[in-house]
């Protein structure tokens, strides 16, 4: 007498259901709850049973094994999923605390009044209409340069921006002047 797939599957899901939460609390030394263990185990169950139903699956195949590796990879994917949120309620609880992040706007309470700080220059006169909105083509028209020379020029004035609010970039942003080669 040949059992079907389904029917292994179904009588299969008692003993699945015991034993994987146990292995899953096990498996992440209790970074997943006994909840979330049963969650991941019901969800890997009925994403093979849907495989099943859909004839995706071969008769041989090994139900244990395939349930196991349903299982793992969507606890794999819950921890992620915790590790990100995890991450975001961290990052809006420092924000929170830190009272200055409120209502700062860098760009009008930096950046603005670190190129009106900058000397009377093109260079001075190209970041400031960028920092208006205006793009290269329409910089280009109003001063009279060509596109090339705004290039450099604001190059050049980013660079010193850059120095000047070093203090408040964060340190992955920051360029680092690369060691010379010895010739």
């Amino acid at each position: 007498m040949k059992v079907d797939l389904g029917q292994r599957l179904v009588d299969y899901y008692e003993t699945f259901m015991a034993q994987e939460t146990q292995f899953l609390r096990s498996m992440w030394n209790g970074k997943l709850s006994e909840q979330a263990c049963e969650d991941v185990a019901q969800e890997a169950f009925m994403r093979v049973a849907r495989k099943v139903a859909a004839a995706q699956l071969g008769p041989g195949v090994k139900l244990g094994a395939y349930l196991r590796t349903t299982s793992w990879n969507l606890a794999l994917d819950t921890l992620r999923a915790q590790k990100r949120t995890d991450s975001v309620d961290d990052t809006v609880i420092i924000a929170a605390s830190d009272s200055r992040t409120e209502d700062v706007d860098p760009l009008t309470e930096l950046v603005r009044p670190a190129i009106e700080a900058m000397p009377l220059s093109r260079r001075r006169t190209v970041v400031h209409l960028q920092s208006q909105g205006l793009d290269d083509a329409q910089i280009s028209a109003a001063l009279g340069i060509a596109a090339d020379r705004i290039h450099r020029d604001r190059y050049a004035a980013v660079s010193e921006l850059r120095s000047e609010l070093s203090q408040f970039i964060r340190d992955g942003h920051k360029k680092t002047r690369r060691a010379k080669k010895d010739r």
